[in-house]
C-alpha cells in the first residue's frame, strides 16, 4: 500500500505543478473530459461514502484512495498530452515503460545472479517480478508487444523503431515465463485490436511474425531446460538462464535482419505488395475475416464449451504439476466460486452493495473452498458486490466512456495520429478485458497504463471536438481558470486522503519495530499516533491491543479490540483475538462467545477449531 500512496502523491504533485504553470488554460476541454473525470470522481466518492455501511471504514477509504490515484494519473496524462507532438512522445513513453518492465522481468529469470530480487530463484515457476503477480506481468508483457509493434513503424526515431523490433522477442519470452493465460489473452486482444484498427495491419502482422520467429529459439531452449523453467535454486538454473540468453540474442538478431528485408520490400512498392496492401484494407475482405473468426469462435464454444465450463467451475483448484501446463489448463482456480459470492452479495444488498473493500468478509463467510482471497478476481463483479447496482453500473460506465472516447478519437483521426490512437486503445482494451477475470484493478502499475493511455486519448478527442466548435477567447480563459481552481481543490483533497494512510502505515511499522526491539512504551506511542491520524481505522486499535496483551494488561487489550470491532465488525480475526485475550483473563464464557462469532464469520477457517492455532 505504501508504494501506491507515494506514487499517488507524486502524481498529484505533477498535476498541481502543471496547473500552476498554466496547463489548464491551454487544455482543450470538451464533454469526453467532463464525463471521464465525473465517472472516476464519482467512484472515489461512492467508495468513501460506503464506509458508513461497509463494516470497515478503513478498507473503504483505501478503495476511495485507489480511485483518486487513478484520477491523478488520468489528469496528468491529459494535461501533458495537449498537443499532437506531446501525445506522440507520451505514447512512446508508455511503450518504453512497459518494455522496461518486460526487460526487468526477464532479466530476473535469465540473470538472477545480476538482478537479485526476492522473487528470483526458488520463488516458483511463474515469473512474479517486477509486479509481484505473474498474471499482472503477463498482461503488461502482452500490452508491451502491441505497443512495441506500433513503435516499430511509428516511433519518431528510426533507432527506436529498430530497438522496438529487437525488444519484442524479449517481451514474448518474458510472457512465456509467466505461464499466464491472462497474459496470452491480453496479447491476443492488444495485438488483435491494433492490427484490426491499423491501416498498416499487413506490415504489423509481418513484424509480429518476425518477432515471434525471433523468440522461438529461446522458447524452445527454455522448454528443454527444466531448472530454468521450474526456477529452481542452484547453479543449474543460472547456467541455463545464460544459455537461453544467447539463444534470445541470436533470435533478436535474426528478427532484425528479417525486419530489414521487410523494410526493403516496403520501400520497393512492388505491384504484388500493392495488391496485398489493397486487399488488407478492403472493407469486404475485413468483414469476411471478422465473420470467419466469429464462426470459429462459435464452433469452438459448441465443441468444447461444455467441457471447458465444467473444468473452469470445478472445485478442484490444484495447480498443474508442469509450469507450461498452466497455459492450457482450463481450471478457473476457484473463480466460479469467487464470482458466485459476488452475485450472492449483490442479491443481499442490491442497491448500494456491502461496501467498498469488504468483499473479503463476504468471501470468508460464504465460500465453499478453503482458499483465502481478498478480491473477487473481476473488477466488474466485485463492483456490483461491494457497491451494488449503483457502483457496478458506474464502473461499467467509467470503462465504457473511456473506451468509447478512445474509439471515437481513433475513428476521427488520420495518418500517424490514427495509428497511435489504435495502439493506445489496444492497450486499454487489453486491460479492460483482463480486469473481468482478475484483480488487475488493484495492481497500481497495470491500472496506471490504462489511465495514462486514456488520458492521451481523451485529450486527443477533446482537441478534435474543439477544432470542430472553437470557443471564444474569453470563454476559453474562463474555462481554464475554473478547471485550474477545481483541479487544485481536488488535488488538495487527494493529497490529504493519501497522506493519512501513508502516515498510519509508517507509524504502525515503527510500532512493530519498537515492540520487536523491546521498547513497548515507544511502540504504544507510535500506535497512538496512528490512531490519532485515522480514528476510524481498526488497525491502530489492533496494534494497541496486541501491545497491551504483551504487557499482560488484558482489560485494556479487550477494550482496544472492542473498539477495533466497532470499526470493523465483520472481521473474524478481531473476534478471535478478543477471544484469546479473554481466555487469558479467565473469562471462558465470553471467550467462547467470541470464538463462536468468529466461526460464524469464517466457517471454513481450520485454526478456529484449535489446530493449528491462528497466527
Amino acid at each position: 500500500m505504501t508504494g501506491r500512496h507515494v506514487a499517488g502523491l507524486l502524481v498529484w504533485l505533477v498535476v498541481v505543478a502543471l496547473l500552476v504553470l498554466g496547463a489548464a488554460s491551454r487544455a482543450a476541454l470538451a464533454r469526453p473530459f467532463h464525463w471521464s473525470v465525473a465517472s472516476i470522481s464519482s467512484l472515489a466518492l461512492l467508495s468513501a461514502l460506503s464506509s458508513y455501511w461497509s463494516g470497515s471504514a478503513e478498507l473503504s477509504v483505501i478503495e476511495a484512495d485507489r480511485a483518486l490515484v487513478y484520477l491523478g494519473v488520468f489528469l496528468a496524462a491529459f494535461l501533458i498530452a495537449q498537443t499532437d507532438d506531446r501525445g506522440q512522445r507520451f505514447a512512446e513513453g508508455i511503450a518504453i515503460g512497459v518494455a522496461i518492465v518486460a526487460l526487468l522481468g526477464l532479466a530476473s529469470r535469465l540473470l538472477p545472479e545480476i538482478l537479485e530480487v526476492s522473487s528470483s530463484l526458488g520463488s516458483g515457476a511463474q515469473l512474479r517480478y517486477p509486479l509481484g503477480y505473474w498474471n499482472a506481468n503477463g498482461v503488461v508483457f502482452g500490452i508491451a508487444v502491441a505497443l512495441l509493434l506500433w513503435m516499430s513503424r511509428r516511433a519518431t526515431s528510426t533507432v527506436m523503431q529498430w530497438l522496438a523490433v529487437a525488444v519484442t522477442p524479449v517481451a514474448l519470452l518474458a510472457l512465456y515465463f509467466t505461464f499466464s493465460r491472462g497474459g496470452l489473452l491480453a496479447l491476443a486482444v492488444a495485438v488483435g485490436c491494433l492490427i484490426a484498427l491499423s491501416r498498416d495491419r499487413l506490415w504489423l502482422l509481418a513484424t509480429f511474425s518476425i518477432a515471434a520467429l525471433g523468440a522461438v529459439p529461446a522458447l524452445l531452449a527454455a522448454q528443454a531446460r527444466d531448472a530454468l523453467s521450474d526456477n529452481s535454486i542452484g547453479q543449474a538454473a543460472v547456467d541455463q538462464g545464460q544459455e537461453v540468453l544467447w539463444f534470445l540474442l541470436a533470435g533478436a538478431a535474426v528478427a532484425l535482419l528479417l525486419f530489414a528485408g521487410l523494410r526493403r520490400l516496403e520501400a520497393r512498392q512492388g505491384a504484388a505488395t500493392g495488391r496485398l496492401l489493397e486487399l488488407s484494407r478492403h472493407p469486404a475482405v475485413l468483414k469476411g475475416i471478422a465473420a470467419g473468426f466469429a464462426v470459429l469462435a462459435v464452433a469452438a464454444i459448441v465443441a468444447i464449451g461444455g467441457r471447458a465450463w465444467d473444468r473452469f467451475s470445478s472445485p478442484d483448484i490444484q495447480a498443474p504439476s508442469e509450469p507450461v501446463q498452466h497455459i492450457t489448463d482450463l481450471s478457473g482456480a476457484g473463480r466460479s466460486d469467487f464470482w458466485r459470492v459476488s452475485l450472492d452479495s449483490l442479491e443481499d444488498e442490491p442497491l448500494l452493495g456491502i461496501g467498498a473493500g469488504s468483499y473479503e468478509f463476504a468471501w470468508e463467510r460464504h465460500r465453499t473452498i478453503e482458499q483465502p482471497i481478498h478480491d473477487a478476481h473481476s473488477l466488474y463483479l466485485e463492483a456490483f458486490a461491494e457497491l451494488g447496482l449503483v457502483g457496478g453500473l458506474l464502473v461499467l460506465a467509467l470503462v465504457g466512456i473511456l473506451l468509447w472516447t478512445g474509439y471515437a478519437a481513433w475513428r476521427t483521426a488520420t495518418g500517424a495520429q490514427r495509428e497511435r490512437y489504435a495502439a493506445l486503445l489496444a492497450a486499454m482494451l487489453a486491460f479492460a478485458v483482463g480486469a473481468a477475470f482478475d484483480w488487475f484493478w488493484e495492481v497500481a502499475a497495470l491500472g496506471a497504463v490504462f489511465f495514462l493511455a486514456a488520458g492521451v486519448l481523451v485529450a486527443g478527442r477533446c482537441r478534435q471536438l474543439a477544432r470542430a466548435t472553437p470557443p471564444g477567447a474569453i470563454e476559453l480563459a474562463n474555462r481554464g481558470f475554473r478547471f485550474a481552481v477545481a483541479g487544485l481543490v481536488t488535488a488538495w483533497i487527494a493529497v490529504i486522503a493519501l497522506v493519512g494512510p501513508l502516515l498510519v502505515e509508517r507509524e504502525l511499522n515503527a510500532s512493530s519495530d519498537a515492540a520487536a526491539a523491546g521498547n513497548v512504551a515507544s511502540a504504544v506511542d507510535h500506535a497512538d499516533t496512528a490512531r490519532a491520524i485515522e480514528p476510524w481505522a481498526a488497525s491502530p486499535y489492533v496494534q494497541l491491543a496486541l501491545l497491551a496483551e504483551l504487557q499482560n494488561d488484558y482489560p485494556t487489550a479487550v477494550n482496544r479490540l472492542t473498539q477495533a470491532i466497532d470499526r470493523e465488525d465483520r472481521n473474524w480475526q478481531l473476534y478471535y483475538l478478543r477471544s484469546r485475550v479473554k481466555r487469558k483473563a479467565g473469562e471462558a464464557a465470553a471467550a467462547q462467545a467470541d470464538l463462536d462469532r468468529a466461526r460464524s464469520l469464517n466457517p471454513l477457517e481450520e485454526c478456529l477449531d484449535g489446530t493449528p492455532s491462528c497466527g
